[in-house]
């Protein structure tokens, strides 16, 4: 690629995909760090909800679902071009993260579940 990137096309196309790049690996940190999330506070109940060998809770899980929505907020915004794969990942991480605990962020109406 590094001969042709003087090349208009070429170029474009290549900043295209890095962007591309970057917007996924934001929106892998993102989505892992919810899993994560969702994993602890489905262990937190115990063994299917019961409470036996239940673990211990996240503290401060309010934090995290506000600095996980803001971070969605400022991608999509950042990066509106890749709004669908963006909503794909992070809004259905934060929208599953709102089953285990509730709370707030931007287009949680647009998640029926």
């Amino acid at each position: 690629v590094q001969p042709y990137l003087h090349e208009p096309a070429v170029g474009a196309k290549f900043g295209e995909v890095q962007e591309m790049m970057d917007v996924l690996y934001q929106c892998e940190d993102v989505r892992d760090h919810l899993n994560e999330l969702a994993e602890l506070a489905t262990r937190a109940s115990g063994f299917m909800g019961t409470g036996w060998q239940a673990e211990e809770k996240v503290e401060n899980m309010d934090e995290h679902a506000q600095l996980a929505g803001q971070a969605y907020d400022k991608i999509l915004n950042k990066h509106p071009n890749f709004k669908p794969k963006i909503e794909q990942t992070i809004g259905h991480g934060l929208a599953i993260l709102r089953q285990k605990h509730k709370f707030k962020f931007g287009s949680m109406h647009r998640y029926f579940f």
